[in-house]
């Protein structure tokens, strides 16, 4: 999608020595003639060349602040700026909340992580473009959390849906209340694929009774903000196509033609920024396109939904499983919470998984697992050992099953 991106690619393996360097075995800069950038060759080049690796085309002095990946997989990746690039990311980001519905009426308490990473501080200022009032409140603290929104007038949050269990934690926990007590107009949440699935989004809505809205699919390493769904709840705009070029590619890596019921690996290349510009870069993530453009919202982006992440893609017993579609079976189970993990067995072929399950009612595990075991292995054909545990904590990239069940 877009114009193809010959000149660019021409001068970047010019004058970028990351590029020329790469593609130094290359027959010729023809687009699809050149290989697939990827997360690991970067981190490579920035382990080799620190800070920041060679990938730059900018002088230092250009350089005007410095993030960092979140660090999922792998080591966090450093990723610079120039202010041509801050304007390009905050275009972005305030075109994806715009869509979800961000407006000058909401106040918005954006419950990110500012540490460095590109999420917290450059989705606050997309915020603000997009005409909110922002509070910079980040992670953690949450029963301060708790007392500024209940001091708030129909506040707004902006977080990943997970946080949401411990929100409600400490409310029981610390000040006796519901989620609904809280009384938040409208939650934007990111970072997180579990507001595609409809039960999912309708459970939190009766919850906390705000309306939920999928609002920040993303890459940091690319332009940050990519998506957003609109009022109409059809799948993810894709806001930042004006900013790159992409294409879709299967597990052979040739391309997909980009078109209604595709479905591929989404391949990108950032045509407008400075520095660390990516070409042909592979994200990882599995999209499926929807609809090519004519939503009743106006916005001519194409819609997708989040399938996977190839890196989180396991064969198991010769079917391809990916995770994430094990979500919309939780919802029908008022005792769980939708917060969930998979334990593979540590060698290949996978010829077992096992499904951990966080449970917030532990007198209904046992009927649970019996309806859930059925539900799975209609839907995945093949059955998950289960366990539960009451709750799910994340250090980092490190998980921890608190009390089995």
């Amino acid at each position: 999608m877009g114009e193809a991106p010959e000149a660019f690619i021409e001068r970047t393996a010019r004058e970028n020595q990351f590029y020329r360097e790469f593609y130094s075995g290359a027959r010729d800069l023809q687009y699809t003639s050149l290989p697939f950038l990827t997360k690991s060759a970067i981190l490579q080049d920035q382990l080799a060349h620190p800070p920041l690796g060679n990938n730059l085309g900018i002088s230092r002095d250009e350089i005007k602040r410095i993030h960092r990946t979140s660090g999922t997989s792998d080591r966090p990746l450093l990723i610079a700026l120039t202010a041509a690039d801050e304007r390009l990311v905050i275009d972005s980001g305030a075109r994806a909340f715009r869509t979800a519905g961000v407006s000058s009426s909401d106040i918005v308490v954006n419950c990110m992580n500012y540490c460095m990473w590109m999420g917290g501080f450059m989705d606050h200022l997309s915020l603000e473009a997009a005409g909110a009032c922002v509070v910079p409140y980040g992670v953690g603290q949450t029963e301060g959390l708790v007392k500024l929104l209940l001091s708030l007038e129909r506040p707004s949050i902006h977080a990943t849906p997970s946080y949401l269990s411990k929100i409600r934690e400490v409310l029981k926990d610390r000040f006796g209340m519901l989620p609904r007590d809280l009384g938040l107009s409208k939650g934007f949440f990111g970072g997180e694929s579990g507001l595609q699935d409809e039960s999912f989004r309708r459970s939190i809505e009766q919850e906390w009774g705000m309306s939920a809205i999928n609002a920040n699919y993303g890459l940091s390493e690319v332009i940050s903000i990519l998506g957003a769904e609109c009022p109409f709840r059809k799948g993810l705009h894709f806001t930042a196509a004006p900013h790159l070029y992409l294409e879709l590619i299967d597990g052979d890596l040739q391309t997909v033609p980009l078109c209604e019921g595709a479905r591929g690996e989404l391949v990108v290349t950032t045509m407008q920024k400075q520095a660390q510009p990516l070409i042909r870069y592979r994200t990882g993530d599995v999209l499926e396109v929807l609809n090519m453009g004519h939503c009743e919202c106006g916005e001519p982006s194409f819609t997708f939904n989040l399938v996977g992440r190839t890196d989180d893609m396991l064969v198991v017993k010769g079917i391809n499983f990916f995770p994430e579609t094990v979500r919309p079976l939780l919802c029908d189970y008022p005792g769980l919470t939708g917060s969930f993990t998979v334990v593979v067995e540590d060698h290949d072929p996978i010829e077992a998984v096992t499904l951990v399950l966080e449970c917030s009612d532990i007198t209904q595990a046992e009927s649970i697992r019996k309806s859930i075991s059925s539900s799975l292995k209609s839907a995945l054909y093949f059955s998950p050992d289960i366990e539960f545990v009451e709750r799910i904590e994340w250090v980092g990239n490190k998980r921890k099953l608190v009390k089995r069940i």
